[in-house]
């Protein structure tokens, strides 16, 4: 139970409560992100004004966040501002308008601050700091400063409701609805019209306002006389509607528009008034609806104010264009009232059920106090204790709105603007309870969670495209959506329902277009637009926002409140803490169920009887008057539960600050329950006469709703079920259950018996049977049985939500059902029986407590179309495989592994049979959602074996596939990229049959694209392939160095011009034709060089790796495999954070699933388990740190770097090991080392992001100057990237020189260098290098180096160096 605690509300609480999210309202085309607004303390309230925001937080403490015009500020809605000026004021509300703000204290005080130009500030010069604004009522003597409770705010104006729920009005414009022609209006003034009236909320739009008001008690209309006679057929109760014809008057002495009438329009009135006058002997119920206040303006109107009412001349020109307008369809009409054009006849004379106070009769001058809080409201009983009903919601309310109507926001039926508020008609008798209004136009919530919407509709906000919108309209919802908080912006409205579980939903109709960024707009210019202009695109019915059927329920918690302003939304969630969230919102939830079918069931079923006049001569007199008291005591206990879900519903919208405590059913629980106990007083007795004239009745029943058919077939049925036969079918089937199910150790625990145990939803003559025995649960049927092991049963009491079940919900593997027991007792006699048994079954002790959801047993599947007929052994959760057992199917299939909610998922081994050869398909690797996913090894029947990646079931991303064995002729390997089971992308394929070996581009299993080919004879290839050919331009190298450069057509096939070089320099230029093998064609010149001129290769463009791939663009399937193990969509494109989560995971998994690591195996993972300090700066102090990370992962298989490492080398060698050893794959063996090297540091640098750059050494690592020079032949860099085998030879031979240089002035000028001399100085600077990889360095350049060097200089040197390498190695091992 959360309770409010002043005490502990300056301290920051946990985040799971007030969580703010806000979005631009693009509407239901978009998928929508809704932005959460991170604070330390839970958000209260929130309000949106057109390019701005303000945020209520626990302590009292105001964020501002937006355009802040006043200022010249931009604050993000992602970091919002204090209001410093608020601080130690506690805030309890705050209202946002166009371009001002308001705050309202906890002592009643109003602060306001923003753009103030009219007025709507309550200051006379620009407020860019909250300042005071005192509202004081000056009618009583003294004045006293008036106590505020509610605010609003508009673009001009500013409304403020105060604790005598009184209205006061400051700004400018019509729309204040005060009695004046002066603007601005600087003070609060209170208004008028609605003196004397209880004003509930009040709701400003860009330029109307609207007020939730209290409806007047019938008693108010009604006189002191009652009618003493009755017509026959009719209720002794007045009923909802019959209240509303006994209070309709005439119109015609109101001026619509709040203007006052002139002396000469006064007298008219008068006379057609005293002409056509209503008296007390006339007609009785006609003055039954006539109140005093109707009195005093039919029979006073010339004690009324003096002087003319005006408004801003806006709002003069715009009715008097209006009227205008208007004034030819306005001729024909009798009445002079505007209220409602478009009602006629009858509906028109009666719109207003009640009219605006005048301040001669309900201002508090002459009247105090306001009877606000009236005995029976609502419907409830005349005679309940005042104080009982005192705190409940109003629901008998009506909506007053005045200001601008030029899109009929006002919702009178035109589009007149009004200069005082009026009543609308049209919702009187709803039952609204919350108002809110956009910029040009309105909505209205009623307890029936039904929304009425009008004014524009330019961009489908109103929900509907009914006709016409100047008068309410009912929004269009689909079926089972309960609406319950609404807000309104611009051009959208936003709606907070319930959907098909206890979690609201969000539903949003209006705008679709994105809006079009533009520049600031100032004041003026937005306070100058009245209406909106249409848009392109928009929705005409609510729709489900696409992100709260995906996040809403996940991340966003529970929705309690919505918000919009301006062209962006914004809800109030909270987080399910310890059940009582949910629980509030599931019991508010039903609440609003419960009460809309009751207000259908008065609408469609008591309304039309009791207006039916031949109802009690059918009845009688005595069934009559019971009816009707039943009707009553219906409709009193709906009320009651309408209010009770009304209260529910505010106490979401301020979960936060509310005490749980205050809710009417816990204050008012006595009450409740006498309303209760009258309701259930009428049914017995209703239930009592029915028995005693059940034969007259029943009759009468029957005969009038031709019943007797359906009376027959039962007692039909009832004749057949008490024939010997059929019990002899009973008796016959119970045999042949009991041969089925008996057992030695089999025993009976319980059985259902009397129907104690049913099926929910069953059929009303339906036969179910329950036996629980010490193993199973046996479900009979007639002739019919269904066993349920005990093993795999899993049972949990269904919470009752008010509807009376005592239900239990049975989960199997491959089946759900829920039972309904007939009383409580039962149902914990099962649910305890069932508990114990199955926990005995499973090895516990069976003392009832709840069994593990988790464990461990077998079961055959009989109707999964997956699982059919298969048999699993292994690990369970409520009811689904999960976790790691052992599934065999009949066919022969095996599956070994892990499993997750019922499917494949995680590493597991499968056997699949081959019928057609007689053999078994095997896969050991990843699993995801039943299919193969993920990293895996796939051998196949028929000889081949692929390791790689897989998805969805299909090879695709990096593998190597080999076919065949090296004594077949379909021997070969392919290692490269698979895209949906088809080679495309770089690959390399080793023919060895052929003896050719592929390095190149394909597509859909065919080579196609830039590649190179060698053969088994020296024969080098470089060149374009197109659907498995040789096509186009390419280069083709024998062994003995002759060159053709020219076009190919097929396979070693020329076609077209070319150059043919021969070794020694001669070339053919010409039209070649024929294949390379055979012999070719040559129409050309031949061409011999000079004998002193070299042959010139590079001349002719004989470039090697011309057409070769690009080294860089070769296995960049092996890199995105690697970045998404590391969590990565792309290179480099994710968070560092969730890689090295991942990261220690795999590690994790891989140590835990592999039990035959040695013990220094699993030492390594257990160190790789933990996550490095990686966000730190790399220096030389925790540089080895790094190292010896980075040493020990790609040393080990189950890393991402390690297994990146090995699939690397196992390229290399794929490659250039075999045919591939041509030694003119040299450069672009090197190149594509480098490649290797380039992309694998990428990936180090985003695990460590403070190493340096590729190339660049630590920033504190560099040598100080006082130490010997001999520290600058330093070949460290010996290891980069940036050079060849070659110039790294040149870098030793450097090294030397300069030691030399170095040296050689301190020896003498004939001194020669001796390998006693040099190998202990050069050791020196090896060994002060740390040369890093010295090993494998030297094993590179030695791989690598030319043959003819390897006895002159720099093979001596090279000598040098790998001899100070052997002396280091021996020197660490002794």
């Amino acid at each position: 139970m959360y309770k409010k605690n002043r005490q502990n509300e300056q301290a920051p609480t946990s985040p799971d409560r007030g969580l703010l999210h806000v979005w631009h309202s693009a509407g239901h085309s978009r998928q929508l992100c809704p932005d959460r607004v991170l604070l330390s303390r839970p958000v209260l309230q929130v309000s949106l004004g057109e390019h701005h925001g303000l945020l209520l937080a626990q302590g009292g403490q105001v964020y501002s966040f937006g355009e802040l015009l006043w200022r010249d500020l931009s604050v993000p809605v992602s970091a919002p501002v204090p209001e410093v000026s608020l601080l130690g004021k506690t805030v309890v509300r705050v209202a946002a308008g166009g371009f001002h703000c308001g705050a309202l204290s906890e002592q009643g005080s109003v602060y306001m601050w923003g753009e103030n130009t009219a007025g709507q500030c309550g200051q006379t010069e620009k407020v860019p700091e909250p300042c005071p604004v005192i509202v004081v009522d000056g009618e009583v003597v003294p004045p006293v400063v008036v106590r505020i409770v509610d605010l609003a705010c508009g673009r001009e104006h500013s409304l403020a409701l105060s604790a005598q729920n009184e209205l006061w009005a400051w700004g400018s414009g019509c729309q204040l609805g005060l009695v004046t022609n002066t603007f601005p209006v600087g003070k609060p003034q209170k208004v008028e019209h609605l003196a004397g009236r209880h004003v509930i909320q009040v709701a400003c739009g860009a330029y109307h306002s609207l007020a939730l008001v209290r409806r007047l008690p019938p008693q108010d209309y009604n006189t002191q006389h009652a009618p003493k006679k009755k017509e026959r057929g009719q209720s002794p109760h007045y009923s909802v509607t019959e209240r509303e014809e006994l209070s309709a008057v005439e119109d015609s002495h109101y001026c619509p528009l709040g203007v006052e009438l002139t002396e000469v329009m006064k007298g008219e009135v008068n006379k057609n008034t005293n002409r056509n006058k209503y008296t007390p002997c006339q007609d009785v119920c006609y003055l039954q609806g006539i109140s005093s206040l109707t009195f005093d303006l039919l029979f006073h109107s010339n004690s009324g104010l003096s002087g003319s009412h005006s408004s801003s001349p806006v709002c003069l020109n715009e009715v008097r264009l209006c009227l205008e307008k208007e004034k030819p369809s306005l001729q024909g009409l009798k009445s002079s009232s505007l209220t409602n054009i478009h009602q006629k006849g009858k509906t028109a004379t009666s719109r207003r059920s009640s009219l605006p106070g005048t301040p001669t009769h309900g201002s508090p001058r002459r009247r105090h106090p306001c009877a606000c809080r009236p005995s029976s409201a609502g419907g409830a009983p005349a005679g309940a204790p005042e104080e009982a009903e005192d705190g409940l919601p109003f629901l008998e309310t009506e909506i007053w709105s005045w200001g601008r109507g030029s899109e009929g926001q006002l919702g009178h039926g035109d589009q007149l603007a009004r200069l005082q508020p009026l009543c609308i008609k049209s919702l009187t008798g709803e039952e609204v309870i919350k108002v809110a209004a956009g910029s040009h136009h309105s909505l209205a919530l009623t307890a029936q969670c039904q929304v009425y919407s009008w004014g524009s509709n330019m961009c489908g906000q109103l929900g509907h495209v009914n006709s016409p919108v100047t008068v309410p309209q009912q929004a269009k919802l689909s079926d089972g959506l309960r609406v319950w908080d609404l807000s309104a912006g611009q051009s959208h409205t936003l709606l907070l329902a319930d959907g098909d579980c206890v979690q609201p939903v969000l539903l949003y109709c209006g705008q679709q277009k994105e809006p079009v960024q533009t520049e600031r707009l100032n004041q003026s210019e937005s306070s100058s637009k009245r209406s909106p202009n249409r848009v392109e695109r928009y929705t005409v019915m609510p729709t489900l926002l696409p992100f709260c059927i995906e996040v809403c329920r996940s991340k966003m918690g529970y929705v309690s409140s919505v918000c919009s302003g301006g062209q962006s939304c914004a809800v109030l969630a909270d987080h399910n803490v310890m059940g009582f969230i949910s629980a509030i919102h599931e019991l508010a939830s039903r609440e609003r169920h419960l009460y809309c079918w009751c207000s259908s069931v008065r609408k469609i079923l008591l309304t039309p009887l009791r207006k039916r006049e031949s109802l009690c001569p059918v009845l009688g007199e005595q069934c009559s008057h019971l009816f009707f008291s039943l009707c009553e005591s219906f409709v009193q206990l709906s009320t009651l539960i309408g209010q009770h879900a009304t209260a529910l519903t505010y106490f979401l919208h301020n979960v936060q600050g509310c005490d749980v405590t205050t809710l009417p059913l816990l204050t008012h629980t006595e009450y409740f329950i006498d309303t209760y106990k009258r309701c259930l007083q009428e049914h017995l007795n209703c239930t009592l006469l029915c028995k005693a004239e059940t034969h007259h009745c029943a009759v009468q029943s029957v005969e009038s709703n031709g019943f007797q058919s359906a009376a027959s077939s039962t007692s039909c049925l009832m004749s057949y079920q008490s024939t010997p036969g059929f019990i002899k079918e009973i008796y016959v089937c119970d045999f042949v259950l009991q041969e089925c199910l008996r057992l030695p150790r089999r025993r009976v625990v319980c059985e259902s018996s009397n129907r104690s145990l049913t099926p929910q939803n069953a059929g009303r003559f339906s036969n179910h049977w329950f036996i629980l025995f010490n193993d199973a649960l046996v479900h009979t049927q007639f002739s019919t049985h269904h066993v349920y092991p005990l093993t795999c049963l899993w049972v949990k009491p269904v919470t009752e939500n008010g509807s009376g079940l005592h239900a239990l919900k049975i989960t199997c593997p491959e089946e759900s059902f829920t039972l309904v027991a007939s009383t409580p007792q039962e149902k914990n006699k099962w649910l305890r029986s069932l508990n114990q048994t199955v926990d005995q079954i499973l090895g516990g002790g069976g003392q009832g407590s709840s069994p593990a959801m988790t464990r461990t047993a077998s079961y055959t599947f009989t109707a999964d179309e997956r699982f059919k007929d298969a048999q699993y052994t292994g690990s369970w959760l409520a009811g689904r495989v999960h976790g790691r057992g052992t599934m065999k199917w009949p066919d022969g299939r095996l599956y070994k592994g892990n499993f997750k909610n019922g499917l494949e998922d995680g590493y597991g081994d499968c056997v699949i049979p081959n019928k057609l050869l007689n053999k078994t398909d095997t896969y050991q690797g990843q699993w995801r959602e039943g299919k193969i996913h993920g990293f895996g090894k796939y051998k196949y029947a028929s000889g081949e074996v692929y390791e790689g990646c897989f998805c969805d079931g299909q090879r695709h991303g990096y593998g190597m596939l080999s076919s065949g064995k090296l004594a077949r002729n379909s021997s070969s390997v392919f290692i490269g990229q698979w895209v949906h089971d088809k080679k495309t992308g770089y690959g390399v394929y080793d023919d060895i049959t052929r003896g050719e070996k592929y390095m190149g581009m394909w597509l859909d299993d065919q080579r196609h694209g830039s590649a190179v080919v060698i053969t088994q004879h020296s024969v080098y290839f470089e060149g374009t392939f197109r659907e498995n050919k040789m096509s186009g331009p390419g280069l083709l190298m024998s062994d003995d160095d002759t060159v053709f450069h020219g076009e190919f057509t097929d396979d070693w096939t020329i076609s077209g011009k070319g150059i043919l070089t021969m070794p020694n320099g001669d070339s053919l230029d010409g039209q070649f034709s024929g294949e390379w093998s055979s012999g070719l064609k040559v129409v050309g010149t031949y061409t011999k060089p000079g004998i002193v001129e070299p042959p010139n290769k590079e001349k002719n463009g004989l470039r090697l790796g011309q057409y070769a791939v690009p080294a860089d663009q070769r296995w960049i399937c092996v890199f995105d495999e690697c970045w998404s193990r590391l969590g990565c969509n792309a290179a480099g494109k994710g968070e560092r954070t969730t890689a090295w989560e991942n990261i220690a995971v795999t590690i994790t998994t891989a140590r835990r699933q592999s039990p035959d690591l040695s013990r220094s195996q699993t030492k390594v993972l257990e160190c790789l388990e933990f996550i490095p300090q990686y966000e730190e700066p790399a220096t030389a102090a925790n540089y080895d740190n790094i190292r010896r990370y980075l040493t020990k992962a790609c040393e080990t298989p189950h890393h991402p770097l390690g297994w990146l490492v090995e699939t690397l080398v196992t390229a290399y060698r794929m490659t250039y090991v075999g045919v591939g050893s041509n030694r003119r794959l040299l450069r672009q063996a090197v190149q594509e080392v480098l490649a290797y090297l380039t992309h694998f540091y990428g990936v180090i640098r985003f695990l460590f992001p403070g190493l340096p750059d590729d190339g660049s050494v630590l920033p504190d690592a560099l040598t100080s100057p006082s130490k010997s020079r001999l520290l600058q032949f330093n070949p460290s860099y010996l290891h980069s990237t940036r050079f060849t085998p070659s110039d790294k030879l040149m870098v030793i031979q450097k090294s030397f020189e300069e030691l030399t240089l170095e040296v050689k002035p301190l020896l003498h000028g004939d001194f020669l260098w001796c390998m006693d001399d040099l190998f202990p100085l050069f050791l020196y600077v090896v060994l002060r290098a740390r040369i890093r990889n010295l090993g494998a360095e030297i094993s590179l350049i030695e791989d690598m180096m030319d043959p003819n060097i390897q006895h002159g200089e720099l093979g001596l040197m090279f000598t040098t160096l790998k001899a100070c390498y052997i002396q280091i190695q021996r020197e660490t091992n002794t």
